[in-house]
């Protein structure tokens, strides 16, 4: 019967590229943020304007461009877009991803995990990055990066409880260097 058929395949997800991001692609990075919003509307109780659209005020602090330890990457996925990963000042004196997406269809084929140490690898030192537990997967995603990139060297704990919603989740490491594949396609990646 046609509706017991199976799922047809996945888009291709490799080479797996960070495209910094340019001026032309901050439509494409507002056009991704929308979904990353609905992504979490679910987990955070948002809902959207009254225009439809939803508030993401990280991606403002990204289009004024005046903090140059703020930067952000188109994931490409076999020349496809495929998300993008937001970095930022991390407390104390580290990086943050602070913000992080793929989509759907790419989710669970290794994109998202080679991305995100791709990104890593591109700041070598102390990294926090903060997600939420009750986002269904997200623990073990960050969990395996942190093991691809620091080891058994990396930490996970509670931050303070907001009134609203439970704490915020933090992983935090330390990188010791990055090592360059050869190729067009690669970005650093830690060792």
């Amino acid at each position: 019967m046609p509706w017991e058929a199976s799922k047809p395949p996945r888009p291709p997800s490799h080479p797996v590229v960070l495209k910094p991001l340019a001026r032309g692609d901050r439509a494409v990075l507002d056009h991704l943020g929308q979904l990353y919003r609905y992504d979490l509307s679910d987990a955070y109780a948002l809902l959207p304007n009254a225009d439809g659209s939803f508030n993401f005020r990280e991606l403002d602090r990204f289009r004024l461009a005046d903090d140059p330890k703020r930067r952000a990457w188109l994931i490409t996925a076999a020349g496809h877009t495929a998300g993008f990963v937001l970095t930022g000042p991390g407390e104390p004196d580290g990086t943050s991803i602070t913000a992080f997406f793929v989509v759907r269809a790419l989710r669970r084929t290794g994109v998202g995990r080679e991305a995100a140490v791709r990104a890593i690898g591109e700041f070598p030192g102390r990294w926090v990055i903060g997600f939420q537990r009750y986002n269904p997967g997200v623990e073990a995603f960050w969990s395996r990066v942190a093991t691809d990139v620091a080891g058994n060297r990396w930490t996970i704990h509670d931050g303070p409880a907001p009134d609203d919603r439970p704490p915020d989740t933090f992983i935090t490491f330390t990188t010791q260097g990055t090592t360059r594949s050869a190729g067009p396609d690669s970005t650093a990646s830690t060792s």
